[in-house]
């Protein structure tokens, strides 16, 4: 079983996630992919709730697959059925039976599939290129990270409860840690507008509490690496300064009186600026990507302003001052991800 040439591999189920193969079948963990002259099945197993696991095989007919490519040691594919197609996934042992496995299922592919395909690949070699490594993306999860720690060793160290991560803070403790924060260099109005302008830049740096650090640590990580592939390290870092002073200049105007800290300003002008950079002409960036960006970061923008505006703590001002900063350092900064003809010959 699983030797190459035969007709059984074995092979491992994902229900799912943003590093897995998924299938619409809710296998999970180990099985097989048989083949058949006509037929291709699949065994595995669905687990269920407070009950054990159970055993289940799909009949997949060889016309009905489509679209077969191998991903490292995953296979996926189409399979053409009454209400469209369904992507299914797997993971070979390794990166040699994923491709047996799919030099034995059918070649044919789709013509929109093989224009969407052929403009990823093109996009991924192009940002290859040009940015290959990420550096800015760590050294400002750390810079924030590393904020955070020094203030939270000042305060004494004490650990937080699960408890404490979502109740209010009492209001001594509240006070201190909001006087803690203006003392590190929060975008406090009265200090920014009265000449303290170095504000701006170190609220970029200052969290409120554990949760509104993680969140937007998670959106950084999340929006970040594809930002600083596109952009380059160095415009990237000047595309979130621009983006995080231009959050704190908004804030500070549309509320004189606001105390803010967080990189959310920051974050929502990567955003920005990503969504200009794919609007320009002759960007780089194909039609195909072009689509996939706006169809996530535009639900995205929308979910957390919406929300922004329902949690009264949200300063919404600095996401919409990040926002518009980071469309216009986006045009100025802005490259063009074509490869050089060395490049292409290469």
């Amino acid at each position: 079983m699983g030797v190459y040439g035969c007709d059984v591999f074995d092979v491992r189920f994902y229900r799912g996630g943003p590093n897995w193969p998924s299938n619409p079948f809710h296998f999970q963990g180990a099985g097989q992919i048989v083949f058949e002259p006509d037929f291709v099945l699949l065994r595995g197993s669905t687990h269920r709730s407070f009950r054990f696991p159970r055993r289940a095989q799909q009949r997949l007919r060889k016309a009905d697959i489509v679209n077969v490519r191998v991903e490292g040691p995953d296979v996926l594919f189409h399979v053409v059925g009454v209400d469209g197609k369904e992507e299914v996934g797997f993971t070979a042992p390794d990166r040699d039976a994923a491709r047996a496995i799919a030099a034995s299922l059918p070649t044919r592919w789709t013509p929109e599939f093989q224009t969407a395909y052929t403009e990823r690949t093109a996009f991924e070699d192009r940002i290859d290129y040009w940015s290959p490594s990420t550096p800015a993306i760590w050294l400002l999860l750390a810079s924030n990270i590393g904020v955070y720690v020094l203030m939270w060793l000042q305060r004494g160290a004490r650990l937080p409860t699960l408890a404490s991560l979502f109740a209010k803070q009492a209001s001594a403790d509240a006070i201190a840690h909001s006087f803690q924060l203006v003392a590190w260099g929060s975008n406090v109005g009265r200090l920014t507008l009265g000449g303290e302008w170095w504000r701006l830049f170190t609220s970029m740096f200052l969290h409120g509490s554990l949760l509104h650090l993680a969140f937007n640590m998670f959106a950084l990580w999340q929006v970040g690496r594809l930002v600083e592939r596109i952009f380059g390290s160095a415009r990237f870092c000047l595309l979130y300064l621009l983006a995080g002073l231009a959050g704190g200049i908004a804030s500070v105007l549309w509320n004189p009186h606001v105390n803010s800290v967080g990189a959310s300003g920051a974050i929502f002008g990567l955003i920005g600026g990503l969504l200009a950079f794919i609007r320009r002409e002759n960007s780089g960036v194909p039609p195909t990507v072009v689509a996939d960006l706006r169809g996530s970061l535009l639900p995205f923008l929308l979910f957390n302003l919406s929300a922004g505006f329902l949690y009264p703590h949200t300063d919404n001002a600095a996401h919409l001052g990040g926002l518009a900063g980071g469309w216009l350092a986006g045009h100025l900064l802005a490259r063009s991800l074509h490869l050089p003809a060395q490049a292409n010959k290469a």
